[in-house]
């Protein structure tokens, strides 16, 4: 753990980590076999801290997780995050708050995102800021910490006022290490610079998880390598109250929608994800995670998943060309089909390389296709396969599907606004070359198929070919970040947030959850 505050864009000098071949204590409820976690602390100043109130002694994971995860590889199977999160909760029992509830799409994420929101909600449920995002220089630095076996620290240049970073290694799973980190860091733990009480290390990683940052925004750095210590999984995370423009990697509004309580509106239970027209424009249904179905304007409700259990959240929505039912899909592929959408087959039950993310109906109503996240297509009904990005190499993710309006082709948007044409869709422009404010997070194809827009998650909207710019909420204050759009006709297109929240531009609006 290293913490340093100085005047913004100072470098600070090189100090005399510890190095963690000092051997470790040996830690409590280790299996027999299994590598030893060991985690580092730098000696920190007090300065910026908030008062860290630390448990009286180490806390023993309860479960103990090291039975059911493995400390040779990265473990982010079932059991072992059950296990971790128990033992969170357990160590939150102790200060009266309440456990961990995980984004419902923590399976879909990297395990550098997993340290970056597993981080953020121990803070969070202290009261204190999010960090804002993960930026790509911080990212890079975490990544060098986490291989070479040390504390990271910020690039050479990097504008802060105030940074704190922490280090773990032969540790499977996020979870694990952010527990060390916070309910077992004192003498005898995992903690090598707490040899005995009192020692300046001692709950030093948890006083950088809690770093009371002033943020402008504050950003976030973390680092995984497979093999970063002494050939076991390490971790590394740097967390810096920043000054400047950043190159953002993953933002905590992206991942807002996904958790278990985000602002809601008027009985929105669940997130937003997708919005659909119906013909003509008269009115439109939102879809939320929990397969929840809200109608608007002329739009008829057919029934939703609401109360029912599902395998994996909601993430997209088509609607027939009658305007008489519509599709709800799931992460993992799952099709639900109303009123007059008739079920063609889905990838639920089989295995992904990715988790879908949106889908698109044929023109007819007799088809759709499913999209990954990897760009991989899936037809099915009179949907043909005219191609994917799936199996090539992507600089970000893919986030929305729009289809031509013949069938005959379709449109992949990735995350930085990078948009791939296939079948007859032509391509008319991208934001993949521009650096963004906030991530592209869904588009909308002119009925015509003569151009697209893109929408982002703080509601810019970007427009390609034909497609006319009508206004956007880009620059105004959200409660909740945008996740979808939609666009009945050339005239406009309406934008939907994720408490539900509709916002109209150039078409009518018929009402909304937020």
């Amino acid at each position: 753990m290293t913490v340093v505050a100085v005047a913004a864009g100072m470098v600070p000098a090189v100090v005399n980590r510890t190095s963690p071949a000092r051997a470790a204590a040996r830690v409590a409820g280790v299996p027999a076999g299994q590598p030893q976690p060991v985690t580092k602390a730098y000696p920190h100043a007090e300065q910026g801290i908030l008062p860290p109130g630390n448990p009286p002694a180490n806390i023993a994971p309860s479960p103990n997780f090291f039975n059911s995860c493995s400390g040779t590889s990265y473990d982010d199977s079932t059991a072992c995050v059950n296990a971790a999160v128990l033992a969170i909760d357990a160590g939150r029992a102790a200060e009266g708050l309440p456990g961990m509830v995980l984004p419902v799409n923590w399976y879909q994420l990297s395990p550098q995102e997993q340290l970056f929101v597993a981080t953020n909600l121990e803070r969070t449920v202290r009261g204190l800021p999010p960090l804002a995002a993960m930026s790509l220089a911080l990212d890079q630095a975490a990544a060098a910490g986490a291989a070479n076996g040390n504390d990271p620290t910020p690039p050479a240049g990097y504008p802060w006022t105030l940074w704190g970073s922490n280090w773990g290694g032969a540790i499977g799973n996020p979870l694990e290490v952010v527990y060390l980190w916070m309910y077992d860091d004192g003498p005898g733990s995992s903690n090598i610079d707490c040899p005995t009480a009192g020692a300046s290390g001692c709950w030093g990683h948890r006083d950088n998880v809690l770093l009371n940052l002033a943020c402008q925004e504050c950003m976030m750095g973390t680092g995984y390598d497979a093999t970063g210590w002494q050939s076991y999984p390490a971790w590394a995370e740097l967390l810096v109250d920043t000054s400047g423009p950043q190159s953002l990697a993953f933002t905590w509004n992206q991942e807002l929608p996904y958790l278990p309580g985000s602002p809601g509106g008027a009985g929105l239970l669940a997130p937003a994800m997708a919005v659909v027209s119906t013909p003509g424009g008269g009115g439109y249904w939102m879809a939320s995670s929990n397969g929840g179905v809200f109608a608007f304007g002329n739009a008829p409700f057919y029934e939703s998943m609401a109360g029912q259990p599902l395998s994996a959240p909601i993430v997209g929505m088509a609607a027939t060309p009658t305007g008489h039912g519509y599709w709800l899909v799931a992460s993992d592929g799952g099709i639900f089909a109303f009123g007059d959408a008739g079920f063609f087959g889905s990838m639920g039950g089989q295995p992904l390389n990715r988790p879908v993310v949106a889908m698109a109906a044929t023109p007819d109503g007799r088809g759709y296709w499913e999209v990954a996240s990897d760009g991989g297509i899936f037809a099915f009904g009179d949907a043909r396969f005219f191609g994917s990005m799936g199996g090539q190499p992507l600089n970000k993710p893919i986030v929305g599907l729009a289809a031509t309006p013949d069938g005959q082709g379709y449109w992949e948007v990735a995350s930085d606004g990078g948009i791939f044409a296939f079948g007859d869709a032509r391509f008319f422009g991208s934001t993949g070359n521009i650096s963004l404010a906030r991530p592209i997070v869904g588009m909308a194809a002119v009925p015509g198929g003569g151009g697209y827009w893109m929408v982002a998650s703080d509601g810019g909207i970007f427009a390609f070919g034909d497609a006319p710019f009508r206004g956007s909420t880009g620059g105004q204050a959200l409660q909740s970040p945008m996740v979808a759009m939609a666009a009945p006709s050339a005239a406009g297109y309406w934008e939907v947030s994720a408490n539900g929240g509709v916002y109209s531009f150039g078409v009518p609006f018929h009402g909304s959850m937020g």
